[in-house]
């Protein structure tokens, strides 16, 4: 981690960081706190602020990475005829 970024941040620069809207990220914390899941976005409720780590979010975005798989007798490195 570049040790002039940030470790906590806002809501806010969450979004820009994303490239994804605000009400997103709330949406995201309100869906975990309704209905909890096995990988909720990681945050920290400061008395009345929420803050993300950093490192935290680039792991819980790494794990929604979509891998791809190779069809059975296809390459992945040919185009789609």
């Amino acid at each position: 981690m570049n040790t002039s970024e940030p470790e906590l941040v806002s809501v806010r620069t969450l979004s820009r960081l994303l490239d994804i809207s605000e009400k997103t990220i709330w949406d995201w914390i309100y869906k975990s706190r309704r209905q909890p899941t096995l990988d909720p976005i990681p945050y920290y409720k400061l008395g009345g602020l929420v803050r993300f780590n950093l490192h935290d979010i680039r792991a819980w975005v790494d794990r929604r990475k979509v891998r791809l798989v190779p069809i059975a007798g296809r390459s992945l490195g040919r185009a789609c005829e």
